[in-house]
């Protein structure tokens, strides 16, 4: 830190702290320290090394929207190669959309992205009207239907509801335009799909080498003040920052201190989802290399059911072939989970060996529609800088990698215009 720097403290390790971490280390020459609970970094990213497979439990592809991670990952020496076109019901992906109704994918791909443009420039504003609020409120399939947009439709329900990013019938159409823009569609539908060769593990420790990262830091208690802010960790020690980043769930956060009104507020409007991710080996199953079910991502679905599945490798000594089967849990246990996921692949014609490890992980935090109608956006943007504390991650941008990036670029600017 040279003189005149500053000290921030970046609460959580995982995507969205490295990713703010690396900025303010890039464009600043303030001190960053981030404070990890966990005994890694990297949050929902997770390769395992499983005999010569690697195998990704947690983030999985990255897209055309991923560039300034993949600038990163060409720096770190990470490998991206892509994968091969997936599957739904057996067909490619691309025909699975164009099966639905109304008017050519081409011609409903410009139409939704206009529609979203027009939506997201509106809760731009300080005080949004609330036609634009209602709207943003609105189910997403409410939304698409009341617009012809059934090829949308049939693609949000791979990339939206297969993803564990909620179920079309219930999530407002808000979440989707988040993640579901031009870039999406178009790595969709062109296969520009990408998975790093070393694993997604292996790229957040390389982007952390440099980082101080304290990690198994069980923060007890935050104190802030006008002078600073003093984080208590559970042994005892004590240190003192200039700013705060908020990278954990809000609602832990604000556990740890005296919250804001807005800090209540969104930590109230938020439910949490989840998603299960199980690696099971098998000698008779599919032979693609991803597969996903429709029938499982429709509006409505139930959870537990098996939405879609990866083949990941071979390991005799495992069972056989390897696969990563995806699930929502909703209120299931995970032997729970892996006594349907049986009855599941043999509803499909095959037979689990060995279940080898699952995951289940605390997912997709969408907002209660109510709040959004009341302006949560808005206090969410406004709520920035308050208390000299800042906020990121899933909560306040999207669950993917991507769109935490693209919220930290957007965000550091403004941070550290603050710390002058």
């Amino acid at each position: 830190m040279k003189p005149g720097g500053k000290r921030i403290a970046i609460l959580g390790a995982g995507p969205a702290g490295l990713t703010i971490a690396r900025l303010l280390t890039e464009q600043s020459d303030h001190s960053v320290t981030l404070f990890e609970k966990s005994h890694r970094v990297g949050g929902k990213s997770l390769s395992v090394r499983q005999g010569e497979d690697l195998i990704e439990f947690g983030t999985c592809y990255t897209i055309m929207s991923h560039r300034r991670v993949m600038e990163w990952m060409r720096e770190e020496g990470i490998t991206i190669q892509q994968i091969v076109p997936h599957k739904i019901d057996g067909i490619p992906a691309r025909d699975f959309f164009n099966s639905g109704s109304g008017a050519p994918l081409a011609i409903q791909g410009i139409r939704y992205v206009i529609a979203r443009r027009n939506l997201l420039k509106k809760l731009e504003s300080d005080t949004p009207a609330q036609a634009a609020l209602d709207e943003a409120a609105t189910p997403a399939v409410e939304w698409l239907r009341a617009r012809k947009l059934g090829k949308i439709e049939k693609m949000m329900m791979r990339t939206v509801t297969g993803m564990g990013y909620g179920d079309l019938q219930t999530v407002p159409i808000l979440h989707a335009m988040r993640w579901v823009d031009m870039d999406l569609i178009l790595s969709g539908t062109l296969n520009k799909i990408y998975m790093p060769a070393e694993g997604w593990s292996e790229f957040w420790e390389r982007l952390a080498q440099n980082m101080d990262v304290r990690l198994e830091a069980h923060v007890r208690h935050i104190e802030r003040s006008a002078k600073g802010h003093r984080i208590v960790l559970a042994d005892g020690t004590e240190e003192s920052f200039d700013a705060l980043i908020c990278a954990m769930p809000v609602d832990r956060f604000s556990a740890l201190l005296e919250p804001t009104e807005s800090e209540r507020i969104v930590g109230d409007a938020i439910h949490w989802g989840g998603f299960a991710t199980t690696l099971i080996s098998s000698e008779d199953w599919f032979e693609e290399q991803i597969e996903y079910y429709s029938e499982t991502c429709l509006p409505g679905v139930e959870p537990g059911l098996l939405m879609s599945a990866r083949r990941e490798g071979y390991d005799a000594g495992l069972g056989g072939h390897l696969y990563i089967a995806n699930q929502l849990p909703g209120d299931y246990t995970g032997p729970e989970l892996v006594e349907i996921l049986r009855e599941e692949v043999t509803k499909r014609g095959a037979s689990i060996n060995a279940v080898i490890q699952q995951e289940v992980w605390e997912y997709f935090p969408e907002y209660a529609a109510d709040a959004i109608r009341k302006g949560l956006v808005a206090r969410m943007r406004q709520m920035q800088g308050e208390r000299g504390t800042w906020y990121t991650g899933a909560t306040f941008s999207h669950e993917s990698v991507a769109n935490i990036c693209i919220h930290n670029e957007a965000l550091v600017p403004k941070l550290l215009a603050a710390l002058k």
